[in-house]
């Protein structure tokens, strides 16, 4: 079994979707916003609500609009 290794500035954990999809709502945007932005259907994202893991391309999109409406870094993000 290997090493696993972590840079010292990594924030733990992977990213906490429902929680980032939750904010977003809490900020006032709806699922349809985030449809557009990330291109994906609108069952997509409910489906990342409910614990699917986004592609990589999509979870950046969403957290590019997770830091943009909520003013916090990409390390505040909610992590599991």
């Amino acid at each position: 079994m290997g090493v696993r290794m972590v840079r010292a500035d990594a924030p733990e954990g992977r990213i906490d979707w429902f929680r980032l999809l939750d904010d977003l709502a809490r900020a006032g945007v709806p699922v349809s916003s985030v449809a557009m932005h990330t291109r994906a259907p609108r069952s997509t994202i409910l489906g990342w609500k409910q614990g699917a893991e986004p592609k990589h391309r999509d979870g950046e999109l969403l957290l590019d609009l997770w830091i943009a409406k909520t003013g916090q870094s990409r390390h505040e993000a909610p992590r599991t």
